[in-house]
């Protein structure tokens, strides 16, 4: 069984300060998600602010999921506060896979930057190990689960950072290890916003401990919340479900469902 005993223990009783930078789509709706597991959300992104909102911060979360100018120079802005002041850095690559700028803005946080943790799909994952754009994506039916283990193991060597690879199975690899977790829900691919919820739940856990088990943890609470929702109505009322089953989690519901492999 994967030990996060502890993590768990620290998420539900000691509040820290997670400074996520992402889409308007999805704030609302992120920002419940930590409060709801007793987190602190900071969504700031002007120029002015970011360096000291990071600062006064336990982690940063970078989502690439709404780019312009001024977003751009606000994530620059607080990487450089993050590598000074020792703040962990989750990086969420939205639509690294798509476009050349949110590529290229990939691949130079990750050369300049001490990224502690890169989250993507498949896809995103893919394209920034081979630095080339797939426009119509990489998922399960077009690359096997050993060629993307090896894939996030040599990317995790490259960069030095935790990679997490979201699709139908989660892959976790940091150099030659990884965990491989089972559960989830096809919903959550129906609902806008559910991968950019993980990264701030994976950025809270590893405010905590930078391991492979706190994302575990984290992915954990996601998928196995999604599991135990409604999903007998609609869409609408599956994410409510999401969102309270993810508020009512603890220890007992996550070791009674969780199913994953250690490679």
């Amino acid at each position: 069984m994967i030990n996060f005993d502890n993590i768990f223990d620290k998420l539900v009783s000691e509040t820290h300060t997670i400074h996520s930078i992402v889409s308007p789509l999805i704030a609302n709706d992120l920002a419940n998600v930590l409060l709801s597991l007793n987190q602190a959300p900071f969504l700031a992104e002007y120029i002015r602010e970011v360096y000291e909102v990071t600062e006064n911060s336990d982690a940063l979360l970078v989502n690439l999921g709404t780019l312009n100018e001024s977003k751009i120079l606000g994530i620059k802005e607080a990487l450089i506060s993050a590598k000074k002041n020792n703040v962990p850095i989750i990086l969420d690559p939205v639509g690294a896979s798509a476009t050349k700028i949110r590529l290229d803005s990939s691949l130079y946080y990750l050369k300049h930057y001490p990224i502690n943790v890169i989250k993507g799909n498949y896809s995103e994952i893919y394209s920034i190990y081979s630095k080339k754009l797939t426009t119509k994506g990489v998922d399960s039916h077009y690359i096997n689960k050993e060629d993307l283990l090896k894939i996030s193991q040599d990317l995790s060597t490259m960069y030095n950072t935790i990679v997490v690879a979201t699709g139908k199975e989660d892959i976790i690899s940091y150099k030659d290890q990884s965990l491989v977790l089972k559960n989830g829900n096809q919903c959550l691919q129906k609902i806008t916003g559910t991968g950019c919820m993980l990264g701030a739940i994976i950025a809270a856990c590893t405010s905590f401990e930078m391991s492979m088990e706190a994302i575990a943890l984290a992915i954990s609470i996601m998928n196995i919340a999604a599991e135990r929702a409604d999903k007998t109505k609609g869409m609408a009322s599956f994410k409510i479900s999401l969102l309270d089953e993810i508020s009512l989690i603890n220890k007992e519901k996550l070791k009674e469902r969780i199913m994953y492999e250690r490679l």
